[in-house]
């Protein structure tokens, strides 16, 4: 178990949540002119909420991966055998 390794990885994983929202919601004001679909707004559209999951799901995904990437070869070679296991 390397504590280094866990730090960093949780801590890409948290700033590529964070870079990953704010894409989406500028991406989805600008193609659909108002604001993301909130999960608390039970009066918005399903279809538009259902659509700005999946694309807020891919665009996380996508981005953690390649914070990981950057952080595994940051961090040094021992940490693509502990991502690869996680």
């Amino acid at each position: 178990m390397d504590i280094g390794w866990k730090i960093v990885s949780t801590g890409g994983g948290l700033l590529a949540g964070l870079v990953a929202k704010k894409i989406v919601e500028f991406g989805w004001q600008a193609a659909t002119g108002h604001d993301a679909p909130n999960e608390d707004d039970f009066q918005s559209n399903l279809v538009e909420a259902v659509v700005f999951s999946v694309v807020a799901a891919a665009t996380n995904t996508i981005i953690r991966n390649l914070v990981m990437k950057k952080a595994s070869s940051w961090y040094g070679q021992g940490a693509k055998a502990v991502a690869v296991d996680a």
